[in-house]
């Protein structure tokens, strides 16, 4: 079992990354100094995988299992208030605490809930797709969307521990695997060229879930995510909007499609246009956009957006919550492993990029 630490001014906590580590579950909650109580929050596919491992490893925890639909729409408000009334029943006087098992959707709700119950509960991250492995379950931000768009609702709140189990993703889709993989390339395209070239020599590997390639990109792209929200943890120093790479079309594309299409997909879709923009302003070089895309595409990954939900997605791209004074702001690629925050970016180059990446 491998550890990398987040570390923060306050409320340091640790990442654990190997394969079947879940078993170490109740002594790292006994060391964090977690009540004896908690509640699972998850969907019902998940808990049908790895309830019966969970209850298992848990020892002298006591447990309570809450299942939400499986979908992007369970990251919403009302949800997260029915959670939080079916909590209220099972937390006795020396408290509870949550934890989230699954992929992003169960690990945004559960930290939301988490941070706004009581003012704030401990929580802890079981991430079971190779998406929330490498990105969405470190860095404390939790979230519930709008009719107006994602994750406008939420707060920064770290949890206790991450605990990582690679042998949880032997039963991950293959889509679900390609949309983690998707995030793990954004990893190598902001901050390490290295890293971007090592999942293009083992692209292939990764898609037939070798352990130890698994595990060695999830450790990578966790120090890296670690290193950048422990230097910008409420995203106020321009260091950590960085992680946003292919996400200010990309969340666009997603909230268009109605959830359609899956965060990690149209992240993928978000970094092709990212590309395009940087290559169109002189950024990047057309060689290395059309190398990116390549590797997307040798995934499996969407570079295209539907041309259906083209005029939706620029209708989502306003409500983008990265906007500052009405300008919009992207993270674009100067070169692979170097970004550039550009502002104010004409609207005919934005819709030129969208209209060329149509399928």
């Amino acid at each position: 079992m491998k550890t990398i630490k987040v570390v923060l001014g306050s409320g340091s906590y640790n990442i654990y990354v190997g394969k079947n580590i879940l078993k170490h579950m109740e002594r790292l909650a006994k060391n964090a100094g977690l009540p004896g109580r908690g509640v699972i929050i998850s969907t019902p596919p998940i808990l049908k995988l790895f309830e019966k491992k969970v209850k298992k490893t848990s020892g002298g925890i006591l447990l309570r299992f809450l299942a939400i639909p499986d979908t992007e729409k369970s990251k919403n408000a009302n949800l997260a208030l029915k959670i939080i009334e079916k909590i209220l029943p099972f937390d006795k006087s020396r408290g509870v605490f949550l934890a989230a098992l699954g992929g992003g959707v169960a690990g945004d709700l559960t930290g939301f809930v988490a941070a706004i119950y009581k003012r704030g509960i401990p929580y802890i991250q079981i991430p079971t797709s190779l998406l929330a492995q490498v990105d969405s379950s470190i860095g404390g931000k939790t979230a519930v969307d709008t009719r107006c768009g994602k994750n406008l609702i939420g707060a920064f709140y770290q949890p206790r521990f991450v605990l990582a189990d690679t042998g949880l993703l032997t039963t991950l889709p293959k889509k679900e695997l390609m949309a983690g993989l998707s995030e793990a390339v954004k990893y190598g395209l902001i901050k390490d060229p290295d890293l971007y070239r090592w999942i293009a020599r083992n692209a292939g590997k990764l898609l037939k879930r070798h352990p130890g390639c698994l595990e060695h990109l999830v450790c990578r792209c966790a120090d890296i995510k670690a290193r950048v929200v422990g230097r910008d943890e409420r995203d106020t120093k321009d260091i950590r909007i960085i992680l946003n790479f292919g996400h200010t079309i990309g969340h666009a594309v997603e909230a268009a499609s109605d959830f359609s299409l899956s965060h990690g997909l149209s992240v993928a879709i978000g970094m092709a246009c990212a590309c395009d923009m940087s290559a169109a302003l002189g950024l990047l070089d057309k060689k290395e956009r059309d190398d990116v895309v390549t590797l997307l595409t040798t995934i499996g990954l969407p570079t295209n957006i539907p041309k259906k939900i083209l005029r939706r997605t620029m209708q989502a791209l306003a409500h983008d919550k990265k906007f500052r004074e009405g300008k919009n702001r992207f993270v674009l690629l100067k070169r692979i492993g170097e970004t550039q925050i550009v502002e104010n970016i004409p609207t005919d180059i934005i819709r030129k990029v969208l209209l060329g990446r149509l399928s």
